[in-house]
């Protein structure tokens, strides 16, 4: 069983699945590259350039500069391996009920955006973030503690927007399949006549957006208004 899905409430389903950018593990494998090959180099340089050279450390310059920029070396394909598992664990993932936002390789850093306590969305793309499809996601809620941030994130457009889809429906009660199926019913029907004219408010805006059918529409219309 994956980790995201011991996270998981009963009933409550998985929308989308993002995280980084591959360019951001890309970017750390040219950095670490360009490290082992500066102390490759080094290595070669150092042999021939102290041979046979002064004594350093009960061994030959020569010797000693080469072991010291491989074990150098070894570290930093280390941090690229660390690299590469933080960007394949880390997830930014929306469910039918919240934002959740997954760190670690062994211990786990899990933060939760309610979706009923989002207060705003913000979408920050630079240019290249806009030609290869990358941007930062900021979940604003009305809590004091920091902000929901997901860097450079692959696809962030499609992410905000199942992102606003999910609180829309959640704001109106829509369970997860229901609010584009033909068995849409709000839970408040039957609590007065002021609750009525307010569904029938929403079914007409369901039914502009294309949620709704006309016929399902006037069917829903007539029911509403035989309650009356």
């Amino acid at each position: 069983m994956a980790y995201i899905d011991e996270l998981l409430g009963r009933g409550e389903q998985i929308l989308s699945v993002a995280r980084q950018h591959v360019f951001v593990l890309i970017g750390h494998v040219l950095m670490e590259s360009v490290v082992i090959g500066l102390l490759i180099a080094a290595a070669v340089v150092s042999n021939r350039a102290f041979r046979p050279g002064p004594i350093v450390a009960n061994m030959p310059a020569s010797t000693f500069v080469p072991l010291a920029c491989a074990i150098l070396s070894l570290f930093v394909l280390i941090s690229g391996l660390l690299d590469f598992l933080r960007w394949n664990t880390e997830q930014y993932v929306v469910t039918d009920r919240r934002v959740i936002q997954v760190r670690g390789i062994l211990s786990k850093r899990v933060i939760d955006s309610s979706l009923s306590k989002i207060n705003d969305i913000q979408l920050k793309q630079s240019l290249v973030g806009r030609m290869f499809n990358f941007g930062t996601v900021e979940i604003l809620t009305a809590s004091e503690e920091s902000a929901n941030v997901m860097d450079r994130i692959a696809e962030p457009l499609t992410f905000k927007r199942v992102m606003l889809e999910a609180k829309y429906n959640h704001e109106r009660g829509y369970r997860y399949g229901e609010s584009r199926g033909t068995s849409f019913m709000p839970d408040h029907l039957g609590q007065g006549q002021a609750d009525i004219q307010h569904t029938l408010a929403e079914l007409a805006a369901l039914r502009d957006r294309g949620i709704l059918s006309s016929d399902e529409f006037e069917a829903k219309k007539r029911e509403l208004l035989n309650r009356i």
